[in-house]
């Protein structure tokens, strides 16, 4: 088969790996001459109308990221093509970075900073910890779990929301439909947003969902932007509805200068970078690997989207 590879977020010692390891298999990374590749690996971005009526033999489409909610899946069914995505890539390291942000918040770590600045020794009281803290997961797929089980390692009850059946030892309770979700936000000391963006879940989160919380809940968002009604958020923020939120996503992105989130208080924002680690180029060449020697055996794919 004839495989084009779009290389300009990978490292060519990685990909090279990729093509040692099936030298059967005809890879490409020059687009103008792979318009009669059978297998796509590439960005989101490339996959619009314009780019696959050129891909006359085209059967399957890797992306190399988690996200793929700026595609078209009408089109892909209507051009039978697979789609499968990078599925476990991203998991660890935006687990981890939702600690950091529960603990700045907990910790006062956005006051020490500014106190260093100042050369000020002056204590903060600390009044949250995660430990016998209830946890509630919005999107229970393989960043949630990652999640869930650092979770458990500190002792908190951990929920989770998923709208496909499922359930692991990582949590204590799983909610399938809106009562259950409800009961999630009402009931967490620390919300994270982890679902995927459709349009089942844009704005998921509102003026509505914000009122349910806890005054003393943090709200992280690792996910997508639009999942979040971002006025909704300001206000709820600036009307001490919840304790704070952590965001690595916003709406939209780059965050405008005059955006009114920027002044919100108990805002803690990163400019979607949860995902940056020095390992992920191989977790994600590790990844294509592993869906391309399923794809050439008939076995099944575990990160198929549902067309």
């Amino acid at each position: 088969m004839k495989i084009w590879l779009d290389t300009w977020t990978l490292k060519e010692k990685h990909y090279q790996e990729l093509f040692e390891k099936y030298p059967e298999h005809q890879f490409s990374t020059v687009l103008e001459d792979s318009y009669d590749a059978d297998i796509v690996i590439a960005m989101p971005g490339f996959v619009n109308k314009e780019n696959l009526d050129k891909f006359k033999k085209l059967k399957w489409i890797q992306l190399l990221t988690a996200g793929y909610n700026t595609i078209d899946l009408a089109l892909l069914k209507e051009k039978n093509i697979l789609l499968t995505y990078a599925k476990d890539v991203f998991s660890i390291q935006i687990a981890e970075d939702v600690f950091s942000k529960i603990l700045y918040f907990n910790r006062n770590l956005g006051v020490y900073h500014e106190q260093l600045k100042t050369k000020t020794w002056e204590h903060t009281p600390v009044l949250h910890e995660i430990c016998h803290s209830t946890v509630g997961i919005i999107g229970a797929g393989s960043i949630g779990t990652e999640i869930a089980k650092r979770m458990k390692a500190f002792d908190a009850k951990v929920i989770g929301y998923r709208r496909s059946r499922f359930m692991s030892e990582n949590y204590d309770v799983m909610y399938h439909d809106r009562n259950g979700l409800e009961k999630l936000l009402k009931t967490s000391d620390y919300i994270i947003v982890s679902i995927p963006l459709n349009p089942e879940t844009h704005h998921l989160i509102g003026k509505k969902e914000f009122k349910l919380m806890k005054p003393t809940a943090v709200l992280i968002n690792v996910a997508r932007g639009e999942i979040i009604d971002q006025e909704a958020l300001v206000e709820a923020l600036k009307n001490k509805v919840i304790r704070g939120a952590g965001l690595d996503v916003t709406t939209p992105e780059p965050l405008p200068s005059t955006d009114p989130l920027w002044d919100a208080p108990s805002l803690f924002m990163t400019p979607h970078n949860s995902s940056a680690s020095p390992y992920v180029h191989q977790r994600l060449m590790d990844e294509v690997s592993d869906s391309l020697y399923r794809y050439f055996n008939y076995l099944d794919l575990d990160n198929k989207v549902i067309l």
